[in-house]
């Protein structure tokens, strides 16, 4: 390729990302300025693109009622509670397919439990709520989403877990065993550190399905237990619906995914590197 073309190419590269670029920012600057205006403003015919008088009280107004930040603590109990749940479930199973596949079941088997992950969730919405509700803790409680979200993070969780254990040598495993450790404690002590920033990818991928979810949390709580995605719809006044405290409640719910991602982002970048690179 000559030169001129090289960096005719280069150009429309750079023109293509950029827009791009944009398109995908737009959203999040439109979400910005909007939890800045007043509600009138957001509601105009007319859109505009700047604030015309800053309403950063936005943001201590959408807590004027306690259970908007209790909501906040609900997503945030539910989310860990399941992601542990999934993480712990998913590793043994996921150690079990990769190291006793025949033992385990199989491929098929292994590939039955991912396919749960994939059936469109609003098929069992109906089936799934009265089997809760037939169940001690009922449906409005933390428990219930907890366990019910396992049936979508649990077999994304497996298999993932089950790709990594394949990726990690098994032959560190065997020399832990000729060293005299049982397989309980090699497990832990050779095999598990080994595919760890694996395991805080997968946890992130579970908690943040569990935080973002609306369509069970809005059937299952909403009178004891609140889930911020349940909450935000409900800031309207009258017929008119408050564009802001809306858009300034869901930056708010942005944070937590936000920190755990710059937190961990070393390790979830090798995590979903693991395996990709074979020697």
């Amino acid at each position: 390729m000559s030169t001129a073309n090289y960096r005719l190419v280069r150009g429309l590269l750079l023109v293509f990302l950029g827009l791009w670029l944009l398109l995908t920012l737009f959203p999040f600057y439109w979400q910005i300025i909007t939890a800045l205006k007043d509600a009138a403003e957001t509601n105009r015919t007319v859109p505009t693109f700047w604030p015309e008088v800053w309403h950063p009280g936005n943001f201590k107004l959408v807590f004027a009622e306690a259970s908007n930040f209790q909501a906040l603590v609900d997503s945030f109990i539910i989310a860990t509670g399941n992601t542990l749940a999934s993480l712990v479930l998913g590793t043994l199973a996921g150690y079990a397919f990769a190291r006793f596949p025949r033992q385990a079941g199989g491929e098929n088997l292994a590939f039955w439990i991912l396919s749960n992950r994939m059936f469109p969730p609003v098929a069992v919405l109906i089936p799934m709520f009265f089997l809760f509700d037939a169940t001690p803790w009922g449906t409005d409680s933390h428990l219930s989403l907890i366990i019910l979200y396992l049936v979508f993070n649990m077999p994304l969780a497996t298999w993932l877990m089950m790709v990594f254990f394949r990726d990690a040598p098994r032959e560190l495993e065997e020399a832990a065993y000729l060293d005299g450790y049982p397989p309980l404690r090699a497990f832990f002590k050779v095999t598990l550190p080994l595919v760890l920033p694996g395991m805080i990818s997968v946890a992130m991928l579970c908690w943040i399905f569990a935080w973002n979810e609306y369509l069970f949390a809005n059937l299952f709580v909403g009178t004891e237990v609140k889930t911020f995605t349940i909450v935000i719809p409900t800031f309207t006044h009258g017929s008119q619906t408050l564009w802001n405290l809306q858009m300034a409640f869901s930056l708010i719910a942005m944070l937590p995914p936000l920190v755990l991602f710059v937190v961990l982002r070393r390790y979830m970048v090798r995590g979903l590197s693991l395996g990709v690179v074979k020697g």
